[in-house]
């Protein structure tokens, strides 16, 4: 296949080069020397264009990458060459993953190549963070002190250390168990038909109290939080067990394993939150700041201290419908479609039919369902207005908004803290509670309260 002959005053080459808004450029195959570069390069690069004409192509590549461009243009053809990623080095030292395609042709008479080169760097950070906050997560547990199942076709596929000493299995005996075979006889078809509950229903999220049965043939009395999860066609169940027996056999320490259980549920609600954010690294923290900021406000606002204890736990768990959003759309690194926004506007609905189960004590499940409704009626999932509103829901939208602007998103990087509450004051009363609003104001200007 012969060269594609491009001129340099060519108008289309004009249009589809300068204007592009990938970085493009065209080099010699002889020197390597820069022969034209685009106004995204120059952006991209942090070079001016002079600069870069008498530059080669290897004054962008890092050290570890000359030797594989070198034997990588010797090798390549005359078609398009979708030559895959590449690190490339900025001006500043910044390293870019750039995903290159390219295509041998004439140019001025040279022999030269035309490079087009896309911005990897945010998928691959994003990746980065989501394989840190998976590590992250395995070692939370596999050192928790409670013990945590995954069961999948009543047989069960991961196991932590504290429920394999619990029952008495080692590693390599527990996995493929059934799941029944760790409960009492006596109490397994009671066991049968919560776990169909918690997958066909919409309860999917639920705690049960159960004679459970060691390897040894001795019966333990065990709580169990657990919840659904995965797809529709391939459900799995997740579960946190405590041993509970000598708080059963003891009445007296009745209090002490109260305790316990609100600890626990704590905990359960931290590591649901954490599996959310697992599938939505950039959100990586945003709930458990959510919550710390709504129970800030709350105390700004003179509350009690129940109502402060359910705005944190409904900031903990004001996104777990997020759960049930494709992770495409999560993570989606543009302006998302309508059919997609959406889907996302779902997640409130879906967060209130996972927590509604959970007795709280207090409405932390109609807090989740209402953290995006507006006082002008432009919010979601119900369109409630003025008056219709949970106050409670109210402080937690103010906290939600103002952390979600000044954080990182997959499409916008972070607007800082200033812009965030700029939002919040010129539409105070409007969209957001004066009174929530005029608190959450005086805590970062007057208290100097800081989001960590």
């Amino acid at each position: 296949m012969a060269r594609i002959d491009i001129q340099a005053g060519d108008q289309v080459f004009l249009e589809l080069f300068e204007g592009n808004a990938h970085p493009m450029w065209i080099f010699d195959l002889e020197t390597l020397r820069f022969l034209s570069v685009n106004a995204a390069m120059e952006q991209k690069y942090g070079y001016s264009h002079d600069e870069l004409l008498v530059m080669t192509v290897l004054d962008i590549c890092p050290e570890e990458e000359i030797e594989r461009f070198k034997s990588h243009i010797t090798r390549q053809g005359v078609s398009v060459d979708r030559a895959g990623r590449w690190l490339h080095r900025a001006k500043s030292g910044e390293m870019l993953h750039m995903d290159i395609t390219a295509r041998r042709i004439s140019f001025k008479d040279r022999h030269a190549e035309i490079v087009l080169a896309i911005d990897a760097s945010e998928q691959v950070r994003a990746l980065a963070s989501l394989n840190k906050a998976e590590s992250m997560y395995r070692s939370m547990v596999e050192h928790s002190m409670v013990g945590i199942y995954i069961v999948q076709d009543m047989k069960i596929v991961y196991a932590n250390p504290s429920l394999m000493e619990m029952f008495g299995y080692n590693a390599d005996e527990i996995i493929g168990v059934n799941i029944l075979d760790l409960t009492a006889p006596r109490e397994r078809a009671k066991a049968v038909a919560a776990i169909r509950e918690r997958l066909t229903s919409e309860a999917s999220v639920g705690r049960s109290v159960f004679a459970g049965l060691r390897k040894d043939g001795r019966e333990i009395i065990v709580d169990i939080h657990n919840t659904r999860a995965g797809s529709d066609v391939e459900p799995v169940m997740m579960g946190v067990v405590i041993d509970i027996t000598e708080s059963w056999q003891a009445k007296t320490q009745a209090a002490d394993h109260l305790g316990h259980l609100q600890r626990m549920l704590q905990d359960s609600l931290n590591a649901v939150s954490t599996l959310c954010e697992i599938r939505d690294p950039y959100t990586a923290g945003h709930s458990s700041r959510v919550g710390e900021l709504a129970a800030a406000i709350g105390s700004e606002l003179g509350l009690g201290t129940s109502e402060i204890d359910t705005l944190r736990k409904g900031g903990i768990v004001h996104d777990i419908g997020k759960i049930g959003v494709p992770v495409e759309i999560l993570t989606k690194a543009a302006k998302l479609s309508k059919p997609e926004f959406d889907l996302i506007k779902t997640h409130p609905q879906l967060g209130y039919d996972i927590v509604k189960h959970i007795d709280f004590r207090t409405p932390v499940a109609e807090v989740v369902l209402q953290h995006h409704e507006r006082l002008d009626g432009d919010g979601y999932p119900r369109g409630l207005q003025n008056g219709e509103i949970l106050p409670l829901a109210s402080v937690l939208a103010v906290a939600d908004v103002v952390e979600s602007m000044s954080s990182d998103r997959p499409y916008r990087a972070g607007l800082g803290i200033e812009v965030a509450l700029e939002e919040i004051e010129s539409n105070n009363g409007s969209r957001y509670d004066a009174d929530a609003g005029a608190a959450c104001l005086r805590l970062f200007r007057d208290r100097g309260y800081r989001i960590q």
